[in-house]
Protein backbone atom coordinates (compact mmCIF):
# COMPACT_ATOMS: atom_id res chain seq x y z
CA UNK A 1 0.00 0.00 0.00
CA UNK A 2 2.60 2.58 0.60
CA UNK A 3 3.89 2.24 -3.10
CA UNK A 4 0.30 3.22 -4.03
CA UNK A 5 0.71 6.15 -1.91
CA UNK A 6 4.10 7.45 -3.44
CA UNK A 7 3.09 6.63 -6.91
CA UNK A 8 0.22 8.85 -6.33
CA UNK A 9 2.74 12.01 -4.45
CA UNK A 10 5.33 11.47 -7.46
CA UNK A 11 2.11 12.08 -10.19
CA UNK A 12 0.88 15.14 -8.22
CA UNK A 13 4.62 16.01 -8.29
CA UNK A 14 4.69 15.91 -11.75
CA UNK A 15 1.47 17.33 -12.40
CA UNK A 16 2.47 20.23 -10.43
CA UNK A 17 6.11 20.38 -13.08
CA UNK A 18 3.49 20.28 -15.70
CA UNK A 19 1.78 23.24 -14.54
CA UNK A 20 4.60 25.75 -13.40
CA UNK A 21 6.55 24.70 -16.67
CA UNK A 22 3.84 25.85 -18.81
CA UNK A 23 2.94 28.88 -16.93
CA UNK A 24 6.44 29.94 -16.78
CA UNK A 25 7.34 29.61 -20.20
CA UNK A 26 4.33 31.43 -21.29
CA UNK A 27 4.46 33.75 -19.48
CA UNK A 28 8.13 34.86 -20.33
CA UNK A 29 7.47 34.50 -24.34
CA UNK A 30 4.25 37.17 -23.81
CA UNK A 31 6.71 39.11 -21.52
CA UNK A 32 8.71 39.12 -24.42
CA UNK A 33 6.58 39.70 -27.00
CA UNK A 34 5.04 42.95 -24.92
CA UNK A 35 8.65 44.19 -24.66
CA UNK A 36 9.06 43.85 -20.87
CA UNK A 37 12.20 41.46 -21.51
CA UNK A 38 14.36 42.47 -24.40
CA UNK A 39 14.57 40.00 -27.33
CA UNK A 40 16.86 37.27 -26.88
CA UNK A 41 16.60 34.75 -29.59
CA UNK A 42 18.49 32.02 -27.08
CA UNK A 43 15.88 32.58 -24.33
CA UNK A 44 12.46 32.09 -26.49
CA UNK A 45 14.07 29.13 -27.74
CA UNK A 46 14.31 27.46 -24.41
CA UNK A 47 11.11 28.73 -23.45
CA UNK A 48 9.31 27.79 -26.54
CA UNK A 49 10.58 23.82 -25.86
CA UNK A 50 9.61 24.15 -22.27
CA UNK A 51 6.28 24.84 -22.97
CA UNK A 52 6.03 22.31 -25.96
CA UNK A 53 7.65 19.89 -23.49
CA UNK A 54 4.86 21.07 -21.05
CA UNK A 55 2.26 20.37 -23.35
CA UNK A 56 3.55 16.80 -24.51
CA UNK A 57 4.13 16.06 -20.62
CA UNK A 58 -0.02 17.21 -19.85
CA UNK A 59 -1.12 14.60 -22.51
CA UNK A 60 1.04 11.94 -21.35
CA UNK A 61 -0.53 12.52 -18.02
CA UNK A 62 -3.98 12.24 -19.60
CA UNK A 63 -2.94 9.27 -21.09
CA UNK A 64 -1.62 9.75 -24.38
CA UNK A 65 0.98 7.47 -25.31
CA UNK A 66 3.96 9.41 -25.96
CA UNK A 67 3.78 8.69 -29.86
CA UNK A 68 0.21 10.18 -29.64
CA UNK A 69 1.33 13.35 -27.88
CA UNK A 70 4.22 14.13 -29.67
CA UNK A 71 2.11 13.75 -33.02
CA UNK A 72 -0.34 16.52 -31.51
CA UNK A 73 2.23 18.86 -30.63
CA UNK A 74 3.76 18.33 -34.14
CA UNK A 75 0.28 18.53 -35.76
CA UNK A 76 -0.19 22.36 -33.96
CA UNK A 77 3.25 23.48 -34.91
CA UNK A 78 2.18 22.26 -38.62
CA UNK A 79 -1.41 24.31 -38.11
CA UNK A 80 0.84 27.35 -36.96
CA UNK A 81 3.44 27.47 -40.11
CA UNK A 82 0.29 27.29 -42.19
CA UNK A 83 -1.60 29.73 -40.30
CA UNK A 84 1.52 31.95 -40.25
CA UNK A 85 2.41 32.00 -44.52
CA UNK A 86 -1.27 32.95 -44.91
CA UNK A 87 -1.70 36.65 -46.23
CA UNK A 88 -4.22 38.35 -43.65
CA UNK A 89 -6.50 38.08 -46.47
CA UNK A 90 -6.95 34.42 -46.10
CA UNK A 91 -4.50 33.99 -49.56
CA UNK A 92 -1.54 32.08 -49.66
Amino acid sequence: MTNIFKAIKTIKRIKTLQKELHDSSLAYLLAQDIGFFPENKKGRIKAEAMHDFAHILKDVLDGKSLDEATDILLKDKEDEVEDEEQGEDGTV
